[in-house]
């Protein structure tokens, strides 16, 4: 946040989900797509006898999917990484996915032939999750940083100071931390609404020490805010804080504790209308309660907000940037985080 002598401790084009199906703000009934896919496999064709049934949940979180007839054991992947195991005689049993555009879905059976079931790529906007923007940084070229989601919400890089860098699969985003250097969003109310009352913001990072306030994703207008950063200058350790409100009140605030350097982290921040809570690496850290609109607009990724400014740089990675329009439970934050994990 830009100081101002006091203690900050005292996107264009967001489409709705579905067609016309917006999961904003209320309790909301899912609209359910359903896709059956049955396999039959032959007697002597060197696989067991089987037949494997899946249906197709959608849900504001990602894709659910439901095994309705198994007849082996099975391994669920999203994007070659093990998502969950479901034994043959747990049909019904459902598996959420946190789904993108361009994810892959595999199911194979667990049998010695490993047979694959499923080969899916996620293409279709009733196959994912209800995001706002998605950045993964894999798709960016020149400037621009790929809005994945599909709502059009693509960044610029600015200043001279951030980098492509390859790691693991993928490819993050290294910042050094020098003045002016980040990521505009741009405004994410052009075509999506104005405020929300739910949302959850998920950040897979490293810092590489520094003792400045670093931020990584901040949304300020006014004295209203929201984001999550660290404030080094107050001596603290490097503790990532989530903060709705600001100096608006009502307000409330999660700080993480200490975050080594070097060492990749997943945050999650969630707020579902009543509560805010805070995750790292997919365990719950803290929890306030707060009732309030969330005022989306202009988003920075990698700095203050404050255009005048745009200070508060980080000195390290952004590997992958989500930001949903509702709120997460513990175990869809779990499978998420797990999803995000470098």
């Amino acid at each position: 946040m830009e100081s101002d002598g006091l203690d900050a401790d005292d996107s264009r084009a967001v489409t709705p989900l579905i067609g016309n199906i917006l999961l904003v703000g209320v309790v909301v009934v899912v609209a359910i797509v359903l896709v059956v896919l049955s396999f039959a496999f032959l007697e002597g064709a060197g696989t067991p006898t089987a037949e494997a049934s899946f249906e197709y949940e959608q849900t504001p979180a990602g894709l659910r999917i439901v095994p309705k007839v198994l007849g082996t054991d099975v391994l669920v992947k999203l994007n070659g990484d093990k998502v969950a195991t479901i034994e043959s005689n747990s049909a019904g049993q459902s598996v959420l996915l946190p789904t993108a555009p361009g994810d892959q879905v595999t199911i194979v059976s667990k049998d010695r032939q490993r047979s694959v079931l499923v080969d899916k790529e996620i293409d279709e906007r009733s196959e994912v999750g209800d995001l706002i923007a998605y950045y993964n940084f894999d798709q960016s070229t020149n400037d621009t940083v790929v809005d994945g989601s599909g709502n059009g919400n693509s960044g610029t890089i600015k200043g001279s100071g951030a980098t492509r860098v390859s790691a693991g699969s993928g490819t993050a985003l290294e910042m050094d931390g020098s003045l002016g250097t980040h990521v505009d969003v741009g405004d994410l109310t052009l075509v999506g609404p104005d405020s929300i009352d739910e949302m959850t913001i998920a950040i897979t990072y490293e810092h590489h020490g520094g003792s400045n306030i670093q931020n990584l994703i901040e949304h300020q207008d006014s004295n209203f805010a929201w984001y999550m950063e660290t404030d080094g200058k107050h001596g603290d350790p490097h503790q990532m804080e989530y903060n709705i409100g600001y100096r608006s009140a009502p307000n409330g605030k999660l700080k993480t504790g200490d975050v080594p350097a070097n060492e990749p982290q997943v945050l999650v921040g969630t707020y579902d209308g009543d509560e805010m809570v805070l995750y790292r690496n997919g365990t719950r850290i803290d929890s306030t309660t707060l009732d309030r609109n969330v005022a989306l607009g202009e988003v920075i990724l990698g700095a203050d907000s404050d255009p005048n400014s745009v200070g508060q740089n980080l000195d390290g990675r952004l590997y992958e940037v989500r930001m949903y329009y509702t709120a997460m439970s513990d175990s869809e934050v779990a499978v998420l985080s797990n999803t995000m994990e470098e």
